[in-house]
Formats: structure tokens, C-alpha cells, sequence
């Protein structure tokens, strides 16, 4: 049985905009099961490890905007921590596309789902046949944000007929 993961995450939210310029992102990552990168991950953590971090994730506007526990760090030791993440981006069997709305043509709740509906549809659209290929599509999302979760669940039951509901 030929099995996708499909691991999403974004950066943005429905409430008021208060940054120029904003943007919703929505990162779809594609792991076709086969491809094992469990090495490529324990690296990715052992190098993070070392570092003196410990983490169960990592995003990257903290390691730039010198949030949290990298507060302290020097640019160059930021730079590090996102060349490990773009290594292990780079060194892996994986794949990713993006959906981004620029928050200037959505500024509700209700523009900004039917743009990322459309946005993240195109994806899908975009890689249908590659879809097509495996008998088993896992979605894994966090559900952080309500809104999302709901596009995600009825644009994957459209769009992908083997989506588990």
C-alpha cells in the first residue's frame, strides 16, 4: 500500500491586521512513506541537541525574530540553527508547497477562508495525479487554528476522494 503524509502548518491568523505587509501561509510538506528520513530527523535533532537546545519542534520566526530561547543569540548563531532546518529541508525525500493570501485582499474572517479555500485547492490541483498515486493520504495539522482546520477538512474531502473523513 502506497502511503502519503502530508504534515501541515501556518504562519498568520483570522484575527485584525496589524502588521504591513501581512501575509496567511499555509506549508503543505509531502513524505511519501517509502522514503524513510528517520535518519535525516535523529541528525536534524542531534545536531539541535548539541546546540544546546532541546526541542519536540522548531519554527523559524523565533530563531529570526530572536524570540524565546534565542533571544540571547548572536545573528551568526540564528544563522546556524536555520542552516540545519534548510539542511534537513534540502537532505530529505520530501517535498513542499505553500498557500499564501496576502492579508490586503483578505482583511475578515470570512475573505480570508474563501482565499486560502482557493489557494490551498490549487495545491492540491496542482500535484492531483502525484495524489492519485497512493492508496492512503494522511493529513497531520495541529488543529492551532479552528478556521484552518475547517478549510482543511472540507477542501481535502473535495479534492482528495481516498481523504479519511
Amino acid at each position: 500500500m502506497k502511503e502519503l503524509s502530508i504534515f501541515i502548518d501556518e504562519s498568520g491568523d483570522f484575527g485584525e491586521i496589524t502588521e504591513r505587509p501581512a501575509y496567511y501561509l499555509v506549508t503543505l510538506l509531502f513524505h511519501d512513506k517509502k522514503n524513510d528520513i528517520a535518519s535525516n530527523v535523529k541528525k536534524l535533532e542531534d545536531s539541535t541537541k548539541n546546540s544546546g537546545f532541546d526541542f519536540e519542534y522548531i519554527h523559524t520566526g523565533p530563531v529570526i525574530r530572536r524570540e524565546d530561547v534565542f533571544f540571547g543569540l548572536s545573528i551568526d548563531e540564528r544563522r546556524k540553527q536555520l542552516f540545519k532546518m534548510l539542511n534537513f529541508i534540502v537532505s530529505s525525500p520530501i517535498a513542499y508547497e505553500m498557500a499564501v493570501v496576502n492579508r490586503k485582499e483578505a482583511p475578515d474572517k470570512i475573505s480570508l477562508s474563501g482565499k486560502l479555500g482557493r489557494e490551498i485547492s490549487n495545491v492540491i490541483g496542482k500535484h492531483k495525479a502525484f495524489f492519485d498515486e497512493f492508496d492512503k493520504i494522511i493529513v497531520y495539522y495541529d488543529n492551532g487554528q479552528i478556521e484552518l482546520g475547517a478549510i482543511l477538512n472540507t477542501v481535502f474531502s473535495i479534492n482528495i476522494f481516498h481523504f479519511p473523513l
